[in-house]
């Protein structure tokens, strides 16, 4: 190689460098180009997680991958999601990217199409009650005393009492006290008045008027409470997974149209509610960024459901007949 072809070799490289640096530079700093208004632009991420695991990722109606998957390098905008698995319903939902950021939904369930569904008890007596199926072992137990209405904690035994509230609950009227596994507490009143126990002042606060029911999720950030037609959702705590929200919020899940029988919490995420309303069992999570998504899960004219954790098994009273499901295909 001759002095002057090294001279045009080395020319190249240099060429070829001034030219590609910025470049690599630009993907380096996590630039990307925005074709669609021709400029540049810093990019973001969406993170997916789904239960089950391996459901395919759509984005903008193409194949990406599947789930769980961080999906980089995408330009600051909206776009469609959509998971699909084998034997579940689908799930999909608007989300949009913002530079330097990444959009979670971690909490994504899928549900499956052909659940099946097995007979427990097909001669339950007329005032069976789920609740018996699970049985609490109450290490402490908390009621209210009259005439005073203040609530008091004491064992099982009843040998050793604490009290808990300092100010009365309205008098003459029956409560149900609701107690979180962490020992958050609520007061639900024959008349569907629900009151909310405030640790600091140590009285009972009013949340809200003509509910049929109420309960905490398992990991004690929410309570969920429901009237005839309406499911409601107070946080309790700050939520740090997407979309946050901060204590004290309350925020409407659903309005239907058909009696709402009976709601509870799906243990495993803590962010479905399942409930029986109509002829069907229902499923709808809190995320309420675009769409929620709600799923008919099963037709049945259900009057009591309760979710047992240890068998993952949901449980429901038709007439005189008692059913389980799995919410796994």
């Amino acid at each position: 190689m001759n002095k002057q072809t090294r001279r045009l070799l080395l020319a190249s490289l240099i060429i070829i460098f001034l030219l590609a640096a910025p470049a690599v530079l630009f993907y380096a700093w996590g630039y990307s180009f925005d074709w669609q208004n021709k400029k540049p632009v810093i990019t973001g991420g969406i993170y997916l997680e789904s239960i089950p695991k391996k459901a395919e990722i759509y984005l903008d109606g193409r194949l990406k991958n599947h789930t769980p998957r961080l999906l980089k390098r995408l330009v600051p905008k909206e776009y469609q999601i959509k998971l699909i698995k084998e034997g579940y319903y689908s799930w999909q939902k608007k989300l949009k990217v913002e530079s330097q950021l990444v959009t979670e939904a971690r909490n994504i369930l899928l549900l499956p199409q052909a659940p099946e569904i097995e007979l427990i008890d097909d001669n339950l007596t007329e005032n069976f009650s789920l609740q018996s199926l699970f049985p609490k072992k109450e290490k402490e137990i908390f009621e209210l005393q009259e005439p005073s209405y203040i609530l008091y904690k004491s064992n099982p035994e009843r040998t050793a009492q604490t009290q808990i509230s300092v100010a009365p609950l309205p008098l003459n009227q029956t409560y149900q006290i609701i107690v979180s596994p962490n020992q958050n507490l609520a007061a639900l009143s024959e008349q569907g008045k629900l009151y909310l126990f405030n640790p600091e002042k140590k009285i009972f606060e009013e949340l809200a008027e003509n509910i049929k029911g109420a309960q905490f999720s398992d990991d004690d950030k929410k309570i969920l409470y429901f009237s005839q037609s309406e499911i409601w959702v107070a946080y309790l705590k700050d939520n740090l997974i997407q979309p946050y929200k901060k204590a004290g919020e309350k925020e409407l899940i659903t309005r239907l149209s058909q009696e709402i029988k009976q709601a509870i919490w799906y243990p495993k995420t803590n962010e479905h509610i399942i409930l029986a309303v109509g002829q069907v069992i229902k499923i709808i999570e809190l995320d309420n960024r675009d769409i929620r998504n709600i799923t008919d899960f099963i037709e049945t004219q259900a009057s009591q459901i309760a979710y047992d954790a240890k068998t993952e098994k949901l449980y429901f009273v038709e007439g005189e007949k008692l059913y389980n499901v799995s919410l796994k295909e």
